[in-house]
């Protein structure tokens, strides 16, 4: 699992509107190209990590039972909980403040580190109740070892907010893809040797203790330091922002929690790997390439700019991201390619593919939100969907795992569609783009549902080459479709990309 990483602004958007499609201004200009690159290099950077986690997923499936699997399950959700709550927001809080940033540095970094410390030993106390609750007492062991990184990758949080504030994405690269192959080559080496929670342990402290060198080496130099002023200014931000972070962190782990207490580790672990399968196009396309424009919708002059800027991100997040949830439910039965007894998960990733393309609508919606002030709806969006999810799942976690994917996705669907009328109403987003953005991509998807069903002889049973053959061909067809029916969005953030104007590329099209 992995939880989501997420500002009261008022001169800075009195000042004008201007057109961040066709303006020719060069600040905006080069804001935009700023950004555009940005997330270019947090994807290239996001992808490096999640390729290494992937190859450590699939030593794991190999090497573990589902029990055990359940155990990295419940060590994973405590520490994507508890690391909410520490980073107190501090990160979006140093990206949208506009000054005295030094002295709320220090600050910032006094406060993540004292709540760290505390996080820690409270964890470290309740690690064996923790246990029971999920029926898992070896999970232990586990629990502790990861309380111990909690400081490491909260400290973390302050120079890389400053570096995202900075819009220093090559650095930011390193920090985000360099921990996690560090992390990854010591679990392998350790599991390898015959010591698959052990190795989970000692890679995941090796990993924090990167992400913490790493971030204070490249990002700028910081110290703790306490100033009164600066604690009301970053919690007065950041409080609904942590707030909004911990409900996703609760909407991204309650079926976790759900699962694991009512029908066991087993089950547990089964859906824990259909889920590890499904979030990666959310977490490295939606979180990356949001977490790279909030920046620049911040520095936008009016709420009428960043709805007009919102409409080509989601677009293109939406075309990114969607051929790759589409495989993933075309192609769920392939999990047995890692073992057979991953077969009762088969249903579970077909749910979670259309539960992952919802979920990366709605963090590309309340990103908006954020960026026109409104972290009162984020807050509010998050905790009806985390409220309305438990409810369903309580009532349903019976029928089994295929069961709590479907809610997972229905649930989503009709958060979706809240949280962008929010942004029609409050950031000015068109609906007639938001509805093209969204929807063209869809015909691809039908391409690729058509192909599926035309080829079956292609598909002579679970196998390597025929799942790379038929998801070869499928993402072409999508990659035709797609450029015949919106190359003006896939130009645009092309020329963004390169430099060039928005309007140039407007014109070439």
């Amino acid at each position: 699992m992995a939880s989501g990483q997420g500002v009261e602004r008022s001169d800075i958007r009195e000042r004008g509107g201007w057109d961040v499609i066709a303006t020719s201004d060069p600040g905006t200009v080069g804001n935009r190209t700023r950004a555009a690159r940005g997330a270019l290099w947090l994807s290239a950077g996001s992808w490096s990590a999640k390729v290494s986690q992937t190859v450590v997923l699939l030593v794991l499936a190999k090497a573990l039972a589902p029990a055990q699997f359940g155990i990295l399950a419940i060590a994973a959700l405590t520490y994507n909980i508890l690391t909410a709550v520490n980073e107190l927001g501090m990160a979006d809080a140093l990206t949208y403040l506009e000054d005295r940033i030094e002295e709320a540095t220090r600050t910032a970094l006094s406060l993540v580190l004292a709540a760290g410390l505390v996080l820690m030993a409270v964890t470290w106390a309740f690690a064996p109740a923790i246990a029971s609750f999920f029926h898992s007492p070896d999970a232990t062991f586990v629990l502790r070892g990861f309380a111990v990184c909690l400081p490491f990758d909260a400290s973390a949080q302050v120079p890389i907010g400053r570096l995202t504030r900075s819009l220093s994405f090559p650095r930011r690269t390193v920090t985000d893809s360099l921990p996690s192959v560090i992390g990854a080559l010591v679990t392998i080496a350790v599991v390898a040797s015959g010591y698959p929670l052990i190795g989970l342990v000692a890679g995941q402290v090796t990993g924090s203790i990167a992400n913490a060198a790493t971030a204070f080496l490249l990002g700028p130099r910081c110290l703790p330091g306490w100033n009164a002023v600066m604690v009301r200014r970053l919690l007065s931000y950041g409080g609904y922002v942590s707030g909004a972070n911990l409900i996703l962190c609760g909407l991204l782990n309650v079926d976790y929690i759900i699962v694991g207490h009512v029908l066991g580790p087993v089950a547990l672990g089964q859906y824990s790997l259909a889920y590890r399968i499904c979030p990666p196009p959310y977490l490295v396309i939606a979180v990356v390439t949001n977490g790279a424009v909030f920046p620049y919708y911040c520095r936008l002059p009016s709420q009428e700019a960043i709805g007009r800027a919102s409409e080509s991100t989601i677009g293109l997040i939406t075309a990114m991201s969607i051929p790759w949830f589409a495989g993933l439910a075309l192609f769920a039965n392939d999990i047995v390619l890692l073992g057979s007894k991953w077969a009762p998960a088969a249903g579970a990733v077909r749910f979670l593919a259309v539960y992952g393309f919802f979920l990366s609508l709605i963090f590309s919606a309340l990103q908006v939100l954020k960026a026109v002030g409104r972290t009162d709806l984020v807050f509010v969006g998050r905790g009806l969907h985390l409220v309305t999810l438990t409810g369903v799942l309580i009532g349903t976690v019976q029928a089994g795992i295929t069961v709590v994917a479907l809610d997972q996705a229905l649930v989503a669907a009709a958060i979706a569609v809240g949280a962008c009328l929010w942004t029609i109403r409050y950031a000015s987003l068109s609906l007639s783009a938001l509805c093209r953005s969204v929807g063209l991509p869809l015909l691809g998807v039908a391409g690729m549902v058509f192909l599926a069903g035309l080829v079956p002889g292609l598909d002579t049973g679970p196998s390597w080459i025929s799942l790379l053959i038929l998801g070869s061909l499928a993402l072409a067809v999508f990659a035709g479709i797609l450029l015949a029916v919106m190359p003006g969005p896939i130009q645009q953030g092309w020329a963004a990309l390169r430099g060039r104007e928005a309007l140039e590329a407007e014109s070439a099209a």
